[in-house]
Formats: C-alpha cells, structure tokens, sequence
C-alpha cells in the first residue's frame, strides 16, 4: 500500500486515513486506484465488521486532484472528451460503485473541507460524522463541469432532490450544521471530540452482530427500489438468515439473563 493511505487494522474495524495533508487530501489517480483496491475486497472480508474513513491533517479532502488533468487540457476537444471520460470510468467509476457494494457499514469523519469526490463519499457512506469546521461544497458547475463520481445517483437519495439541486447548481460551500440539516451528516461534534466521537461509534458498530449489521444495511439500501411486496419478502429471508446464527441464540440468551451479549459473527 502505498504512503498516500494509512491503514489499521484494530478491533474489528478497517481504519483508512487518506494521507496527503499538504494537498489537503486531493485523491489523484495512485490514490483513487489504492482505495478501489481495498473497497473491492471487503466483501470477502469477514474480519473487517466496520470501515471508517479520514483524513490526516486539518481537512478531510479536497476532492480529485486537478493535476491529474493538467495534460489532458493540451488535448483538442475529441481527444480531451475520449481521455476524461476514460479517466472518469477507471478511477471514480470503479472507486464509488466499489464502495457502494461493501457490505459492511462504512462510517465517514470529516473535518475541515470536503470537496467534490470528498462530498461524494460521505453520500455514498452509512453514516458521517462531522467536526464543527467541515464544509461540503460540489464546485463542478463553478469549473464548467456536471458531476462525475457518481453524486448525481446518490445525493439526490441521500439529500432528497431538491437539496440536491442547491448543492450542485450553486456550488457553495455548506456548513456542517446545515449538511446536517440536509440529511448528509448524521452528527456534528466539536473539532475537539471528532476523534473520540468516532472511535465510539467505530466501536460500536465493531461490538454488534455482524450478520444482522450487515442483513441491515442490505435491507435498507434496496429498499428504494422494491415494491413493498418485495421488501417483505426481503426481510422475511433475512431474518431467517440471522435466526440460524449462534449470534441470534446469544443475543436472546444475554436479554433474558441481563448480560452483555458476546458475538462471534456466525
């Protein structure tokens, strides 16, 4: 792996850092191609209960780094058109459907600027956590671009469209609180308890039954696009999953006796 990431492995959960503060960690292309690396493989995974990704330093990330592009500009337009959109579907393409395909919850912890690609993950994310000092912007249309990591699929979702809209056509930068208020971020905390706020939630997560966890966000996630017949039917087969597991035995053996619950994710 290379210097660009850092990664611990602590406790059940995947700790991924993005590690370019003096860039304010803009992801370039080793960096995009390093974390679809690590997203592709968590489905197999079984160690890993929950990701939470960072940023080291002051900011989170301030998106795709723009000097990637920098020879592609030289290019006449057909050849500028062919080089970005090859680019688009190589790093960002496979990055964000990578990471929306991770069965584990992905917990996001955001300080400072959250930028385009940046703002993206925290849509594609289970859960944000966000310091007083982080601003979300998408700036596409201010660079004579639309969006092209996947925020058109996701925001609305997340945000709902309308909020979506405000976010992408004005491009401004929104303060925690309000990222908050749209639905983007589930909790905002003094910069000062970001860490060990995270570190309890990441906890958390890690402590839970993991085929439940994960049954859970499975069920959520497709729930968008079934028919309701459909998602009874859904959650009728996961529950079922979890009923066979030693996890379930325990989880009501430990209620009955007014215990802790120990699970051991089968």
């Amino acid at each position: 792996m290379n210097d660009s990431l850092l990664l611990e492995r602590r406790d059940g959960v995947l700790w991924i850092t993005l590690n370019r503060p003096k860039s304010m960690n803009a992801m370039n292309e080793e960096m995009f191609g390093a974390l679809t690396t690590l997203f592709e493989a968590l489905p197999d995974d079984s160690a890993v209960r929950a990701v939470v990704l960072r940023g080291a330093g002051a900011d989170f990330s301030s998106g795709g780094d723009l000097k990637d592009i920098g020879p592609v500009l030289e290019l006449p337009p057909a050849e500028r058109t062919a080089a970005l959109s090859a680019l688009v579907r190589s790093s960002a393409g496979r990055l964000f459907l990578a990471m929306d395909r991770v069965p584990q919850p992905i917990l996001l912890s955001a300080r400072g600027h959250v930028i385009g690609a940046a703002v993206q993950m925290a849509a594609v994310a289970d859960l944000v956590i966000a310091s007083e000092t982080a601003r979300f912007s998408i700036p596409q249309v201010k660079l004579a671009h639309t969006v092209d990591h996947g925020e058109s699929f996701h925001l609305p979702r997340k945000v709902g469209l309308a909020r979506a809209m405000e976010i992408c056509l004005l491009g401004d930068r929104i303060a925690a609180a309000d990222a908050a208020r749209f639905g983007l971020v589930n909790w905002v905390v003094a910069d000062t308890e970001l860490d060990g706020r995270t570190e309890e939630l990441a906890s958390r997560l890690a402590a839970a039954p993991p085929v439940a966890l994960r049954g859970m966000k499975q069920l959520l996630k497709a729930s968008a696009g079934n028919a309701i017949e459909t998602q009874f039917a859904a959650e009728s087969d996961m529950i079922g999953r979890c009923v066979a597991t030693e996890d379930f035995v325990e989880a009501i053996r430990a209620f009955s006796q007014k215990r802790r619950p120990t699970f051991v994710g089968r």
